[in-house]
């Protein structure tokens, strides 16, 4: 793992020059800790970067009976030619496996009811490219946390050799971690959980829109104090 401390180097002067606040990579249901940089001031959504494969870009995390599982969506190849993630197909024949996993972790949940109509075409029948799918995700979330979707970065404002999106995750995930409470789960007493990396899908599925209370904006000096 990365330490916080380099991590934070990752970002050089020129890219704090060009971006006023954080530059957030799109993945499917974000954890808490992206949706609280994604409501600092400046925040911006990194639309252009390449798909990265074995990262997060096409994964999330479920809290199962068996505990913490990685619910993957799986791409068609690329045959080593960068792509975007809007350029990044999905293996849609996996759909109903996707949907049945996410029913199985989660149909106990006190909201899944009101909300499985909803998540269940975006699994099911949802955008063919990853990048359209994460999108839809993310738009998915903020409308049920009354929050704003961060604006599109340009690509003149991304210096693509300082972003390492991957260690600035661990500084979230860190900040995160000192203010993080948990929330009322299905699993709590049956499997260990690690809050900060479970998606806002599992949040929302809990605590309905009372979720909002945990998108505490990052204060834009840095310090680890809410806003």
């Amino acid at each position: 793992m990365v330490s916080p401390a380099s991590a934070g180097t990752a970002c050089s002067n020129r890219s704090a020059d060009l971006l006023s606040g954080p530059l957030l990579p799109l993945r499917p249901f974000p954890p808490v800790h992206w949706w609280c940089a994604g409501a600092a001031d400046g925040a911006q959504l990194d639309v252009g970067e390449h798909y990265p494969k074995r990262t997060f870009r096409n994964r999330m995390v479920l809290a199962t009976a068996n505990g913490l599982e990685n619910l993957t969506l799986p791409v068609e190849r690329r045959g080593g030619l960068p792509r975007s993630q809007f350029e990044t197909r999905r293996v849609l024949a996996d759909a109903d496996k996707l949907w049945r996993a996410v029913h199985t972790a989660y149909g106990a949940a006190p909201f899944f009811e009101e909300m499985a109509p909803e998540l269940e075409v975006l699994f099911r029948h949802g955008p063919d490219t990853i990048g359209e799918w994460n999108l839809s995700s993310i738009r998915w979330a903020a409308d049920w946390l009354g929050a704003e979707v961060p604006a599109q970065a340009s690509a003149d404002d991304v210096d693509r050799k300082a972003i390492q999106h991957e260690a600035q995750d661990v500084v979230w995930a860190v900040r995160m971690a000192d203010r993080m409470h948990p929330w009322h789960h299905v699993w709590a007493d049956r499997a260990t959980l690690s809050w900060e990396s479970l998606s806002v899908m599992d949040l929302l599925l809990h605590c309905g829109p009372a979720a909002a209370e945990w998108i505490i904006p990052f204060p834009s000096s840095g310090s680890r104090r809410p806003e």
